[in-house]
């Protein structure tokens, strides 16, 4: 019998990625990191959407803390990274961080949901690539009594100093490690951090931040306040746009030994389908309008979503996951999903703005009614 592995699901989805959005070239670049990762795990590509622009990276779910899915430490049975972790201290600091969240009861896995690692793929590569890697927070019930949210939200800057002195190895940079703490300690009511990013595979001195809740009133306030010295009403202006039609805007801020100038502005959707949700053509639209995506790839993202399933794609599918959808019964389909998952747009003070979309996909079992 074979081993399944993430290259498994990358091939069903293939047929229904289109050529305006991911090159030949950038496939080659991304099945050896898909191959690595067990079946446990979830894909997601990053695509730029102007004009000749065909840059794609990668994004991989190492870890799924909630229990859903298997941990990193499942790599080893998939191939043997002995080598690469030897070899490598990024590499066997991302492994360890790992394996430290999934120890039960921890102050990592009480407070962390997942973990992801981003690729940055350039150019090809004899090596596998040293990922970013983002830790996602569990988010918090903000109707909860104001005692018990800053119970929380002590818990959550200490998981973040953790898990930072863990990646850097306590070389983390004091100033920067100040300068997150003043921004985490800053935040205004209603407002928490969902994912902080350790960028290795930027060399970028800096830690991302990704932020929910923030109002919009309180943004300017905000982002003085943490010595963002640019002004804020053009990026008030296209907050207030986006709005329109999405669900939440989440900021990424990056924080080095100062605050970043770019801001990253992630468009969230309650519902990943558009055919079940009108207002992804409406922001597609939008951004075509704005000379930020081009109408091939507006119509691109738009055919993405839907899944495939064993019965419909037999030649394509693993042979365990296979037998294991005989063993459930006619009831149960082992399908591959595709979702659109976001829209980010990258914001610079001096005018330039960037749009770029994540699609997601991954396997799971469903039962039909």
């Amino acid at each position: 019998m074979n081993t399944c592995t993430l290259e498994n699901y990358l091939q069903v989805v293939v047929p229904h990625l289109s050529p305006e959005l991911v090159s030949p070239e950038a496939l080659f670049n991304i099945q050896p990191i898909a191959k690595i990762f067990p079946p446990s795990s979830e894909g997601l590509f990053e695509f730029r959407l102007g004009a000749n622009n065909s840059k794609v990276d990668f994004s991989v779910l190492a870890t799924d803390l909630t229990g859903s899915n298997n941990s990193i430490g499942e790599i080893n049975s998939v191939v043997n990274l002995s080598n690469i972790m030897i070899t490598n201290p990024i590499w066997r600091r991302i492994q360890d961080f790992c394996s430290i969240c999934c120890q039960p009861n921890s102050l990592l896995s009480s407070n962390a949901e997942n973990i992801w690692l981003e690729f940055d793929l350039d150019e090809p590569s004899d090596n596998l690539p040293i990922p970013s890697l983002f830790l996602g927070l569990k988010e918090w019930d903000l109707e909860k009594p104001d005692t018990q949210i800053s119970k929380i939200i002590d818990e959550q800057r200490q998981t973040i100093k953790t898990a930072l002195q863990i990646l850097f190895a306590d070389n983390f940079s004091p100033l920067i490690e100040n300068n997150l703490n003043f921004c985490v300690n800053s935040l205004p009511p209603g407002s928490q951090v969902l994912y902080v990013g350790a960028m290795f595979s930027r060399q970028l001195d800096a830690v991302r931040v990704n932020i929910a809740g923030i109002p919009i009133d309180a943004l300017e306030d905000y982002l003085t306040q943490i010595g963002w010295t640019y002004s804020v009403k053009p990026l008030k202006e296209i907050i207030q746009l986006l709005t329109k039609f999405v669900d939440a805007v989440i900021l990424n801020l990056d924080i080095g030994t100062s605050v970043f100038p770019k801001i990253g502005l992630e468009c969230l959707f309650a519902k990943k389908n558009p055919r079940f949700e009108p207002k992804w053509q409406l922001l597609l639209d939008c951004l075509v309008e704005q000379e930020l995506c081009t109408p091939e790839k507006h119509n691109a993202l738009l055919n993405w979503s839907g899944y495939s399933d064993n019965k419909s794609h037999p030649d394509l599918w693993p042979d365990n996951l296979s037998n294991v959808s005989h063993f459930l019964g006619s009831r149960w389909y082992s399908i591959c999903f595709r979702n659109l998952n976001h829209i980010k747009i990258v914001y610079h003070p001096d005018g330039n703005l960037e749009a770029k979309a994540y699609l997601a996909f991954g396997h799971k079992f469903v039962y039909k009614q």
